[in-house]
């Protein structure tokens, strides 16, 4: 389970160092795009810079094993934020521009990036029960 657990992190890691890199190359649309998902617009440059550095925390946490399992804590918690987020807008109809991946992977925010976040959830969650089991 070590070596699968080690997976899970660096891909994890690879995943949201990427998106908050990629965020923080394109921060007016990084802002833009929290706008669209309902994100007061005088909150939404605070947050436009606080998701990307909070993702590249993340990404950087999950590496060493000692910091892995509050790292898992913190990506569901990202992940499960942004999935409420995208999942009120698809409820109201819409589908504003996810920018998931700044400039690099940007489209509407549907059913489709609620997977993969999904996806990522499951991950995460067994980076969380690896970390938490008696070695």
């Amino acid at each position: 389970m070590d070596d699968a657990a080690l997976v899970a992190r660096l891909v994890l890691a690879a995943v949201f160092a990427l998106a908050g890199a990629a965020k923080l190359a394109d921060l007016e649309g990084s802002r833009a795009a929290l706008a669209g998902f309902g994100v007061p617009d005088r909150l939404a440059g605070a947050f436009g810079i606080l998701l990307p550095v909070a993702e590249l925390a993340t990404a950087v946490a999950l590496v060493p094993e000692a910091s892995a399992t509050a790292a898992a804590v913190a990506a569901l918690a990202l992940l499960l934020v942004l999935s409420l987020g995208i999942a009120a807008s698809i409820a109201r109809g819409g589908s504003p521009e996810c920018h998931c991946f700044g400039r690099l992977r940007s489209g509407p925010a549907g059913p489709g990036t609620l997977g993969r976040n999904f996806a990522l959830a499951l991950l995460a969650g067994f980076v969380l029960v690896a970390g938490s089991s008696p070695v």
